[in-house]
């Protein structure tokens, strides 16, 4: 396996992780706020599950961060070893030099676009919070009073 298709193959990981984290809060979140009786219970329950949300949201966004970062740095030294390359000097220039050149503009490519979805994954983790605050305020607006009101 590639390092890239293991990178590519970590970040889906990190999603679904993401995606079964969620799924199993709201699972939770289903039981546990239908078995709380009290308001006070049931809202110290939500924002505990808010806050696991969050927590595990924040660290898988750290770890899509950090792979990221890793595949910057693969570029980076890419770009060190391309510096040989030199299209300037055609005398220098064999086939060997054009075929290992076009090797590391794609391993450069490849490495860009993976940080880029990982970034973009990242991303969608740290708005998914404001976009789930959103969506509860606006269905707080439009519940119907209980008759504890």
């Amino acid at each position: 396996m590639r390092p890239n298709d293991a990178a590519t193959a970590i970040a889906s990981a990190f999603a679904q992780t993401s995606e079964e984290i969620s799924r199993a809060v709201k699972r939770m979140r289903g039981v546990m706020l239908n078995g709380a009786a009290d308001c006070e219970c049931r809202d110290r329950m939500e924002e505990a599950l808010r806050d696991l949300e969050r927590l595990e949201g924040a660290r898988i966004t750290e770890r899509l961060l950090g792979l990221a970062d890793n595949q910057r740095r693969r570029i980076e030294a890419l770009l060190v070893l391309l510096g040989d390359f030199n299209p300037n000097e055609p005398g220098a220039l064999d086939e060997g030099m054009i075929a290992e050149a076009g090797l590391l503009f794609g391993d450069i490519a490849a490495a860009a676009e993976l940080a880029s979805n990982l970034l973009k994954q990242a991303r969608q983790l740290q708005l998914a919070p404001e976009t789930q605050s959103e969506i509860d305020r606006a269905a707080g607006a439009h519940q119907p009073p209980t008759s504890e009101d």
